[in-house]
């Protein structure tokens, strides 16, 4: 058995930091848990199978310490685990989204160019409009992190 950590997530890929230094990837389908970016896992290996579990261990904070988590890089606003969705403020995604999204700003705003450019050529048919409300509505009732951001 050997300890590391979830570094990446794709579709059927997930990729693992060992605690010896090497980077192991697995399938999806090895796993008995839905991953996080993160998770500390236990891989366990043969030459014909390898399983993952999530580790289990209690935290210094539940034992009367002290738990600190820091991390030392510097935030994109891109994360790889999320399988496309970008960062965006809440607040100002739903106002391009209520007030411009006929023209698609939000997904100017949010990145997501393919579906700007369909909204910019199609807004004369008022279904851009109609999709702009509706995501806003959807935007507005999705919880927001510290920062006031949400994922899109």
């Amino acid at each position: 058995m050997t300890k590391g950590k979830i570094i990446k997530i794709t579709e059927e890929i997930i990729t693992i930091g060992m605690d010896n230094g090497t980077i192991k990837e697995v399938r999806r389908c090895d796993l008995d848990f839905t991953p996080k970016l993160e998770d500390l896992v236990d891989v366990f290996e043969d030459k014909d199978q390898i399983i993952v579990t999530r580790r289990k261990e209690t935290s210094n904070a539940a034992n009367g310490g002290i738990n600190i988590n820091m991390t030392n890089s510097v935030h994109t606003g891109e994360y790889v685990a999320t399988e496309g969705k970008k960062v965006v403020n809440k607040i100002a995604y739903c106002l391009f989204a209520f007030l411009l999204g006929s023209f698609g700003a939000q997904y100017f705003y949010s990145r997501k160019f393919g579906k700007a450019i369909a909204c910019v050529l199609f807004f004369w048919t008022g279904i851009p409009c109609i999709i702009g409300v509706v995501v806003a509505i959807l935007a507005l009732i999705k919880p927001a992190d510290p920062n006031g951001n949400i994922l899109v």
